[in-house]
């Protein structure tokens, strides 16, 4: 299922330390694309995951109060770009 998620940063430096480090994500979850505004402020994600909630749960845990994610289900028919399903549960 592909995701999308506008986050507001809160902490520049939180922000930083998760982006810039080893991810090791869950199976299931892949971090397609990430764009973060050039003040550090907001950033826009796309992904890969098993659910909305398993994604907000994952976000939520790994940045702490250093950011707000809005996360949301992404409309194929409404999409441009996405690409092509990468993980298995995706793929079912």
């Amino acid at each position: 299922m592909h995701l999308g998620v506008v986050h507001e940063i809160r902490d520049p430096a939180g922000w930083d330390a998760v982006m810039s480090g080893e991810l090791n994500l869950p199976p299931g979850f892949v971090l397609l694309g990430s764009v973060t505004q050039d003040d550090a402020r907001r950033a826009m994600c796309i992904w890969e995951a098993p659910s909305l909630d398993e994604l907000q749960n994952l976000l939520d845990g790994a940045f702490g109060d250093a950011v707000v994610n809005d996360c949301f289900v992404a409309d194929p028919a409404r999409s441009v770009n996405l690409p092509a399903p990468q993980t298995a549960t995706a793929r079912a």
